[in-house]
């Protein structure tokens, strides 16, 4: 397992939607990176996926009203616009980095939330796998990676690349943790988007129930992920290398 709070490397965009070339470097850089510390990433240099990414992204809430975050909880998107669960691995292989986009609140929004939440807005990324027939929906945390406290990269797309690798079978889903609070959250969209969130079912609207709801962190344990949120978005990405 990797060391809690250390990820050495990230790097930051402006939070406007980032352009394809730049995307494509991005990506490049990860793969230069994936071959020079984990050996055969170079011959699948093509066979690369960036669970998350879409055609176009929506921009995340704060500061404007409403300001909402996402917060206390490990949630995946199940359905981005017209791409649906986009971040199921469609292959085994390697997470070498993550991706979160942030809107950066104002003072007073982030001490609301620093005080009703948790300070300082942190998250971490997570792998997930589903137990079979269980309704409502649970899901076993296999992997996750170290915790990055996010106030330096308020207001901005930063990209974290991992020391170690994290190994994802096909089918698995990538989730985000978010142990305190983090603005990684379009709202105001359609139906066509929608988010599962580790939350007991009936859990998932009240103000109390949100406050005391927890994240998946323990390795190996298995959570109902009983709440499904309509009309938003969780703002990530994961780049998986086959092999």
């Amino acid at each position: 397992m990797l060391k809690v709070g250390v990820v050495p490397r990230s790097t930051t965009e402006k939070p406007s939607s980032l352009p394809l070339l730049t995307a494509a470097l991005v990506v490049a850089c990860l793969l230069v990176l994936a071959a020079a510390l984990w050996p055969g990433a170079a011959g699948a240099a093509r066979q690369v996926a960036v669970l998350g990414q879409t055609q176009t992204t929506p921009p995340p809430a704060c500061p404007q009203s409403p300001c909402e975050a996402v917060s206390s909880v490990t949630g995946f998107q199940s359905k981005a616009g017209t791409v649906s669960k986009p971040f199921v691995a469609p292959f085994n292989g390697r997470m070498v980095a993550w991706s979160i986009s942030m809107s950066k609140p104002k003072a007073s929004q982030q001490s609301f939330f620093n005080n009703f939440y948790g300070s300082p807005p942190e998250a971490r990324i997570a792998v997930l796998r589903q137990v079979p027939n269980k309704t409502p929906p649970r899901y076993q945390l296999l992997r996750q990676g170290p915790v990055v406290v996010l106030t330096p990269f308020l207001g901005s797309n930063v990209t974290f690349t991992l020391d170690e690798a994290l190994t994802v079978k096909q089918g698995d889903v990538v989730g985000l943790t978010i142990p305190t609070w983090a603005p990684s959250f379009a709202v105001g969209l359609d139906d066509s988007s929608g988010w599962r969130a580790s939350r007991k079912a009936g859990k998932c609207t009240q103000t109390p129930d949100i406050k005391e709801s927890h994240p998946q962190q323990k390795v190996g344990s298995d959570k109902q992920y009983g709440c499904f949120y309509k009309t938003a978005r969780l703002l990530y990405t994961a780049t998986i290398v086959k092999g």
